[in-house]
């Protein structure tokens, strides 16, 4: 079977499922968002700062290591243990912080979420390894399914902890819910990893993989907070309902970064190591890829960037009006920072990880920038600069020096980036300054112009959906 043809066959078995289960989700927050407030959705945001920020080091490099390595059995319970390791660390690390975060914040609130938060780390680092291997041998249909019965566990407990009045407490439940299902299922799918105990094969396995881990540490630390500094600003020197309302705008980039990006890595980074071991093109399937994202993502910004109040209004009702003012910009960002947030498997794939590293930490400069000078303006002035420092700075950083400089993917860098490049800035002039002429015609053109790309791409996957179909009608007949 041809690599496109293998890779489209995982990616909607895989894809399959977790489109599925964020559908659930998704629509789930119609319910959620009016049994619970902005203010509750804020508290828990104070914490998640900090815990999302310890949750990078539970998993920088470990699940890469994994599938890129041709170590086996014996590699896999020592790192399984390092895993857990970890785990048990970044825990007591969470405990010792969760104070003087309170004190940051003055908010001794988030004390008790914050301890109950921590031990999430122990239970998650159970199962890093185990998806890993299965994401290795290609088993996307057993990982799609841990992963969609796990979130429909979360998301139905959310509800009901929500309908029995918990408030912000359902939100914390829920994720021991889905951890422990997601625990469950894992290890009944890879009951022959467990764990070594030998120092010497814990020490060694981390030998093997600490290179890559430090590398994805430096690049994943400042990569967090470079996301998520808007986030720690809103919550310092604005309200707890502010930091509710730009979290769940936010959440509307995160969403089709997990879904779209997400997904495609899953599938792309086992699937291109594969290639690459086999001897083939790498270069061009990578952007076949970008090709196909770049029609996924188009639906989701049209709502986002020309539709946004009538969005907010039927998905989560008035309280969460505000919301709209921010979602052009973030709708903006998906259509270029779902293409861009492929490079980093590259970098992997091509042991580039120090290069991925330095070139983070410069395009954290970037976004940190413009998320301080916004919050001196407003809310809304942070997701917009937030979005101009990215399409003047990061971008062309991503552009020009990963793709080109080190990756040397040369043959479609200009014409399939430039365009986007302009029309990305063209697009946030019409939006910041308000002219809805200027955002339509930008994003007509956008359009325009990837349809165009993809006409090729478009036609052989059309093919492909076709054949299965009629295989199917005749096997049935």
């Amino acid at each position: 079977m041809s690599f496109k043809k293998s890779f489209f066959k995982n990616l909607l078995i895989s894809g399959g499922y977790i489109y599925l289960s964020q559908l659930i989700n998704f629509f789930a927050s119609f319910i959620i968002s009016r049994l619970l407030l902005p203010s509750d959705f804020g508290l828990i945001g104070l914490v998640t700062v900090f815990s999302g920020f310890i949750t990078i080091f539970s998993d920088s490099g470990i699940t890469q290591a994994v599938i890129r390595t041709k170590y086996e059995n014996t590699y896999y319970k020592g790192i399984n243990s390092v895993s857990v390791i970890i785990g048990v660390t970044l825990c007591l690390l969470m405990l010792i912080l969760i104070y003087p975060i309170s004190l940051f914040y003055n908010n001794t609130q988030i004390l008790k979420p914050g301890i109950i938060v921590s031990f999430l780390f122990i239970i998650r680092s159970f199962y890093i390894v185990p998806i890993a291997i299965l994401q290795k041998k290609l088993q996307f249909s057993t990982v799609g399914k841990i992963l969609f019965f796990s979130t429909l566990a979360q998301t139905l407990s959310t509800i009901f902890f929500a309908w029995l009045g918990l408030k912000f407490w359902s939100l914390i439940w829920a994720q021991y819910v889905q951890a422990i299902v997601m625990l469950a299922l894992t290890y009944n799918k890879t009951s022959g990893v467990l764990f070594s105990l030998k120092k010497t094969v814990i020490v060694k396995s981390f030998q093997l993989t600490k290179t890559l881990i430090g590398s994805l540490m430096g690049f994943n630390t400042i990569n967090y907070w470079a996301r998520n500094a808007d986030n720690l600003i809103v919550g310092k020197y604005y309200k707890t309902n502010d930091l509710g309302i730009y979290n769940r705008a936010y959440l509307m980039l995160q969403l089709p970064l997990n879904l779209i990006t997400g997904l495609f890595n899953a599938v792309l980074f086992p699937s291109l190591v594969k290639r690459k071991n086999e001897g083939g093109d790498v270069e061009s399937e990578y952007y076949f890829m970008l090709k196909i994202i770049s029609v996924i993502n188009i639906p989701i910004a049209l709502i986002l960037i020309l539709f946004p109040y009538a969005f907010v209004t039927v998905l989560w009702g008035k309280y969460w009006i505000d919301v709209a003012k921010l979602l052009p910009y973030f709708g903006l960002l998906v259509l270029s920072q779902t293409l861009t947030s492929t490079i980093g498997s590259l970098m992997i794939i091509e042991n580039k990880e120090k290069a991925m590293m330095y070139t983070g930490w410069l395009n954290a400069l970037f976004i940190i920038g413009g998320i301080i000078y916004g919050s001196t303006i407003s809310i809304t002035a942070i997701a917009a600069f937030t979005a101009l420092s990215y399409i003047l700075l990061v971008l062309p950083v991503n552009i020009f020096f990963m793709m080109g400089h080190q990756l040397h993917y040369t043959s479609h860098l200009l014409s399939f980036w430039l365009p986007k490049l302009f029309l990305s800035l063209f697009i946030w002039v019409g939006l910041y300054f308000s002219f809805p002429k200027i955002v339509i015609g930008g994003f007509l053109l956008w359009i325009l112009i990837v349809l165009w790309d993809t006409r090729k791409e478009a036609f052989n996957i059309t093919g492909f959906i076709l054949s299965k179909s009629t295989q199917r009608f005749s096997r049935n007949a």
